[in-house]
């Protein structure tokens, strides 16, 4: 009875709080976006997706702040090109290679090249440089991945899973977190909130598995790996803002942060949805 008591207590504290709020305001008006996105089409959502990219990698390069502001703005429009280049060219379905070394690895190749070549200039740390390259592949995989048959309702698969693992583990975190995985890193992540994000992820991708056609394992399969997933991309923004001394990476979206903190979960989980789900 004492634990029931404190759960409720624990749930009247939490609606009370002010991120909580901002979250919960934030997260439904990003939603009421997303679906107007997807009424609209595959079209819109690549265009979007693909302008949308400079915002979110001009932020990282703003927080790094490895380059001279010129060379950061030159840097993400210089690959912000290319990622416009491979969406037109995947729209119109025009191979400019060989079928064995398609667009989407050929711009990639040179979008890694670039941001390697930068790397070594300024000799910046290994973090910087794996979410870098990791804010790159992730976008390009959401272009090819909309450009799948399936596309869209890939994306939504995607999204809500994504954003199930990310609530839950927040909620359950607030509830019952009492032992944190790694507090020098993240004070806010619990064995408890993520175990707690883990399985409604799961639940939720055997719910809804009819939208992609998965079978009942492979549903559960796809939730779990995708959870894990997105804590890791959490996971390692968490280590890169720690590395740079910022509790956030802005402060566009309430209760959230910055693009790369509402959008971190997505950089890992996105490669490896394209290159597993058809």
């Amino acid at each position: 009875m004492v634990e029931i008591n404190k759960i409720f207590f624990n749930i009247f504290k939490l609606v009370n709080v002010k991120e909580f709020k901002q979250r919960f305001i934030s997260t439904l008006v990003l939603s009421i976006l997303f679906i107007t996105f997807y009424l609209l089409g595959n079209l819109f959502f690549s265009i979007f997706f693909s302008l949308f990219f400079i915002f979110v990698f001009f932020e990282y390069e703003k927080l790094s702040a490895i380059l001279e502001k010129k060379l950061q703005i030159f840097k993400s429009i210089l690959l912000q090109i290319f990622l416009i280049l491979h969406t037109i060219l995947e729209i119109f379905e025009f191979r400019i290679l060989p079928l064995f070394f398609n667009n989407f690895w050929f711009f990639v190749s040179i979008s890694l090249l670039i941001n390697a070549i930068f790397f070594i200039y300024k000799k910046s740390s290994l973090i910087n440089f794996i979410i870098s390259n990791l804010i790159i592949f992730s976008f390009f995989s959401l272009i090819s991945i909309l450009q799948k048959t399936d596309g869209l309702n890939i994306l939504l698969f995607v999204v809500i899973l994504v954003s199930a693992m990310d609530i839950f583990a927040y909620i359950g975190g607030k509830l019952f977190g009492q032992n944190k995985i790694i507090p020098k890193i993240s004070k806010g992540k619990t064995y408890e909130g993520t175990i707690i994000g883990i399985i409604f992820t799961i639940i939720l991708s055997a719910l809804i598995r009819d939208l992609i056609n998965l079978n009942f394992t492979h549903a559960l399969t796809y939730g779990l790996i995708i959870s894990i997933l997105a804590f890791l991309g959490d996971l390692l923004e968490s280590i890169f803002k720690r590395n740079i001394g910022v509790k956030d990476s802005g402060k566009l979206i309430p209760g959230h942060g910055g693009l790369m903190d509402r959008f971190d979960g997505y950089f890992v989980v996105l490669p490896f949805i394209y290159f597993f789900i058809n």
